[in-house]
């Protein structure tokens, strides 16, 4: 299925690089225009979403979401570099890394796709809205729902369209990739013979710069990922008063999943060839 027509000016912005602004901007501005960009492209997109949504919950209901979330993160001044090709088509589970809260926006402004999340993040406020807008599958991570979750999970899937699973269960430094949870994959194992199979796609997330510093020249990593126990609202008012970020995204070959795949090994598999895309290069902010 083609997707509809959108503005040019969305898809120039997927992988332009954002000149900062001549001379010093005072960072209080700074982070009130960018607060007052975001506003103003929700205001905007957000109904038209909603009225979207009231005729369809296929893959055109994904325009209008990665609008958004490319307005985000432009305004948020995050700069992408995109190395190899998502698959397009449906039926795709990207699965990579978790390094920020910022991912969402990053991705979503690449992929027509739905996000797995935790379901303590459906009661920040207003997530409940905007998951709903954007189709995100809320889980829970505790062993004892387990069977729930797969229920729930398998019930919510549609063949023609696309999921994001970051599968360390958390988000980390960006440094190194957490080992992979298991559990979820078996929801991709197993289909029926008649059942359309799901492709794997694995992914990279590596920050090369913050605040216009490559990292190896004194770039606050932590100002971009958030980790451990940093508190969500100062992290993002930090960022948000500085000049932006850049982050490289690798898009891996497709793995195509055979009916005799356990998901252990998958996991495993998937997994090496993530931390395979962090290089050191990151560090000093080279293209590739």
């Amino acid at each position: 299925m083609s997707w509809p027509a959108s503005p040019a000016n969305f898809f120039r912005m997927q992988n332009t690089t954002t000149r900062p602004a001549v001379g010093p901007t005072p960072r209080p501005l700074t982070l009130a225009r960018k607060g007052a960009s975001m506003l103003l492209a929700s205001l905007v997109l957000m109904p038209v979403q909603w009225l979207v949504m009231r005729f369809t919950r296929g893959r055109a209901a994904f325009v209008v979401p990665r609008w958004w979330f490319a307005c985000l993160r432009r305004a948020l001044r995050i700069e992408v570099e995109v190395v190899g090709t998502p698959r397009a088509g449906g039926g795709t589970l990207f699965v990579g890394n978790h390094v920020s809260h910022y991912d969402i926006v990053l991705l979503g402004s690449l992929l027509p796709a739905r996000f797995i999340a935790k379901d303590d993040m459906e009661r920040w406020p207003g997530m409940r809205f905007v998951g709903a807008l954007a189709q995100t599958v809320y889980i829970s991570r505790r062993q004892r729902d387990a069977a729930a979750v797969a229920a729930a999970l398998a019930a919510q899937l549609r063949p023609d369209h696309d999921l994001v699973l970051f599968p360390e269960g958390t988000t980390s430094s960006g440094e190194q990739v957490a080992p992979f949870k298991s559990s979820l994959f078996a929801l991709f194992l197993g289909q029926p013979a008649d059942a359309r199979a799901w492709t794997l796609q694995p992914f990279t997330q590596e920050i090369l710069s913050v605040d216009g510093r490559a990292l190896a020249a004194g770039g606050d990593r932590d100002a971009y990922a958030f980790h451990g126990r940093m508190q969500a609202g100062a992290h993002v008012k930090h960022f948000m008063a500085l000049s932006g970020a850049r982050v490289r995204v690798t898009f891996h070959p497709p793995v195509t999943i055979s009916a005799d795949t356990d998901r252990k090994t998958l996991a495993l598999q998937l997994h090496d060839i993530v931390a395979s895309g962090l290089s050191n290069d990151a560090a000093t902010g080279q293209s590739r």
